[in-house]
C-alpha cells in the first residue's frame, strides 16, 4: 500500500486532536483550543517522523512525546497524572481500531501510526467539523470533566447567618489551607452576600483579584480575627490570594475555609467550586 506522508501526517493529527479532546472531557482539564490544535499537529508531524525515521518510534521517544502534547494542549500542572489519562485515552482507542483491523483485513494502525487510507478533503471536512464542535463540548459544565461532576448542597453558617450554597465537588481542584490542611470552598459573590454580614458587605463589592491582603487589613478589628489569605495558583495566573473565613458550622459537606471569590465560578448551575 503507498502512505502519503502529508495524508498520514494528516490523520494522525485528527486523531490527536480527538483523543486531547476526549482527554480533556473525562479528566475535566481547562482547554483552549487553539492548544489543542498545536498538540495535535506535533502528534501529526511525530507521525510522520515515525514513517520517516526508526529510531523515531523507540518507546522511550514515544513516551517523551506523549508528554510533550500533553504539556502542549494543558500546562504543565500534574503533568504526569494528565500524560498517563491521555496514554490510557490513547491505548483505549488503539485497541479499538486494531480490533476493527482484524474484522476489516486491512491494516489501520501500525507501530503507533494510524494509516487509514482517507483523501485529505475528507480529512479538512472532518477538521473543521471536530474543531466546530468542540467548541460546543467544552462549553457550559463541560469544562469540569465527565469522571467528576458531584453538586451537593451544603449548608453554611457565620456571624447568626445561613445559607444553603450547590457546591461542586472536583477533583481537579486541589486547593488546601496550608496552615490547618482544610479544603477551600470557593464561593462566588452572590452566594458569599447571603452569608456575610451586612456590615461586611464592602468586602464583595470591592474584592478583585490582587486586593484581598489590603481588604483583609480594613475589616474592624474583632471581626479581622476570623478571616485569613490562602494562596492558590491557577490557569493564567502564576499565584494569587483569596480572602477566607472559617464557618461556624458546616452541614452536608467536610470541614472546611470558604473563600471570597470575586467572579463567578460557574454559569448558574452551582455557586460554589470545592476539591
Amino acid at each position: 500500500m503507498v502512505v502519503y506522508v502529508d495524508e498520514l501526517a494528516a490523520l494522525n493529527a485528527l486523531v490527536d486532536y480527538c483523543l486531547l479532546a476526549v482527554t480533556a472531557q473525562l479528566g475535566g482539564l481547562p482547554v483552549q483550543r487553539w492548544r489543542l490544535g498545536l498538540a495535535a499537529l506535533m502528534g501529526g508531524g511525530y507521525a510522520a517522523a515515525m514513517l520517516l525515521f526508526e529510531n523515531a518510534a523507540w518507546l522511550p521517544v514515544r513516551l517523551a512525546v506523549c508528554a510533550g502534547l500533553v504539556l502542549a494542549a494543558f500546562g504543565r500542572r500534574a503533568l504526569v497524572r494528565r500524560t498517563t489519562l491521555f496514554a490510557a485515552v490513547s491505548f483505549g482507542f488503539a485497541g479499538f481500531i486494531l480490533l476493527a483491523s482484524e474484522l476489516s483485513g486491512q491494516s489501520l494502525y501500525s507501530a503507533g501510526v494510524y494509516r487509514i487510507s482517507v483523501p485529505l478533503r475528507t480529512l479538512a471536512l472532518a477538521a473543521g467539523i471536530g474543531w466546530a464542535t468542540s467548541g460546543l463540548l467544552f462549553r457550559g459544565s463541560a469544562k469540569h470533566g465527565l469522571l467528576q461532576k458531584d453538586t451537593r448542597r451544603i449548608l453554611l453558617s457565620f456571624c447568626g447567618k445561613e445559607a444553603q450554597v450547590t457546591a461542586l465537588f472536583d477533583t481537579g481542584n486541589e486547593l488546601t489551607d496550608p496552615a490547618t490542611g482544610l479544603p477551600v470552598l470557593i464561593l462566588e459573590p452572590a452566594a458569599a452576600e447571603r452569608l456575610l454580614p451586612p456590615e461586611l458587605g464592602w468586602l464583595l463589592r470591592e474584592l478583585t483579584a490582587d486586593n484581598a491582603a489590603s481588604l483583609l487589613t480594613r475589616i474592624p478589628g474583632g471581626m479581622r480575627m476570623r478571616f485569613r489569605l490562602v494562596p492558590y495558583r491557577s490557569l493564567g495566573r502564576d499565584s494569587g490570594l483569596l480572602l477566607a473565613f472559617r464557618p461556624d458550622e458546616v452541614h452536608g459537606g467536610p470541614p472546611l475555609l470558604a473563600a471570597l471569590s470575586p467572579n463567578r465560578v460557574s454559569n448558574g448551575r452551582y455557586d460554589a467550586l470545592i476539591g
